[in-house]
């Protein structure tokens, strides 16, 4: 079987952006007329059949698709905000479905399968590489960005207010009593990784607290494959010198901690207590159970198809990046200090 041209074959044969290739083909500004006749003929030379001179992106079908990384299909907090996703479009007559595809988008497969299908938008869950964002924002389809940002892309974005949230775990620590607050995390993972470690030094700051450098384990937990990995942190944790809570970046890295913690004869949370972030389902059933911030999975899937519909009435509207508020969810990991 004949394989199927695709957009960025067209871009890789002709030394082009895909955004470019994608314009031409669409008779769009933004490229000289010389360049357009170029795309065109090679578009009909290699018997492209993917967005014609006859703009095929009004042959739009009244599908969605769900792209996110494909090691985390089955991952808890993916599952949760697809039922979220589905409930919210279903109630609208539309049909989900979810695509994992490698987070540097080395997939030839989704553009054939989006450029064949034509759905009515694209809803991009986590991170992947800026070039994948941008070779999917040049097909055209509608995109909202969840969980993440781009900043050097121009897409419509909705995410928790993870500097929000952490900040109102600090509090949390701060009127339970806590003057010697700790961080777990990697800020570079992602720019929510990022901002919920400023909400964390700011929160501190307000509170007249010091940011203890011993305290703090800015860790690096994405391996060389792109693998992030929450197990070896344990091995940095100096627990000679611990403070008397820890903010982590999220539950699985406080679920971690907690078990190494106990594990070393650390009690948490009379010698150490422990506040999460995203509420997993898992966090209710840790001993003890887990105080953390709600990633609130149903609003954000609920906003994320209005601002869709939204943007399909407003092709031509300034971008949107709407930030939800998560709140704290109280259970036992949080106690007042006590002496060692």
């Amino acid at each position: 079987m004949e394989k199927k041209v695709t957009l960025r074959d067209l871009s890789e044969k002709l030394g082009l952006s895909t955004a470019a290739v994608s314009k031409a083909l669409r008779g769009h500004e933004g490229v000289s007329e010389a360049t357009r006749k170029l795309v065109m003929e090679m578009a009909r030379s290699m018997q492209y059949k993917g967005i014609s001179e006859a703009k095929a992106e009004d042959k739009q079908t009244d599908n969605i698709y769900i792209i996110v990384d494909h090691r985390e299909l089955k991952e808890p907090h993916t599952m949760s905000t697809y039922f979220f996703i589905d409930n919210a479009l279903k109630a609208q007559g539309l049909e989900v479905s979810i695509h994992g595809v490698p987070i540097d988008g080395d997939d030839r497969a989704i553009f054939s399968l989006i450029e064949r299908e034509r759905p009515l938008g694209l809803l991009l869950f986590g991170r992947f590489s800026p070039k994948f964002a941008e070779e999917l924002k040049a097909t055209g389809i509608i995109i909202i960005v969840i969980d993440y940002d781009y900043p050097s892309l121009n897409f419509d974005v909705v995410m928790p207010n993870d500097y929000q949230g952490a900040f109102t775990a600090v509090q949390h620590l701060v009127r339970a009593g806590h003057q010697q607050i700790g961080y777990i995390g990697d800020r570079k993972l992602s720019p929510g990784f990022h901002d919920r470690y400023n909400g964390f030094i700011d929160a501190l700051e307000y509170w007249g607290l010091v940011a203890v450098p011993d305290y703090i384990y800015d860790l690096r937990l994405k391996d060389v494959y792109g693998k992030v990995d929450f197990s070896p942190l344990i091995e940095h944790l100096d627990t000679s010198r611990l403070p008397t809570a820890f903010f982590c970046a999220n539950d699985p890295i406080a679920q971690v901690l907690n078990n190494g913690l106990n594990a070393r004869g650390v009690k948490t949370p009379e010698e150490v207590s422990v506040v999460g972030f995203d509420n997993l389902d898992s966090s209710q059933w840790q001993y003890p159970p887990l105080t953390t911030i709600n990633f609130p999975r149903e609003h954000i899937a609920q906003t994320a198809v209005d601002l869709l519909f939204w943007r399909k009435q407003n092709p031509q509207a300034p971008c949107r990046k709407i930030l939800v508020h998560p709140d704290l969810i109280i259970r036992k990991s949080v106690v007042p200090p006590q002496k060692r």
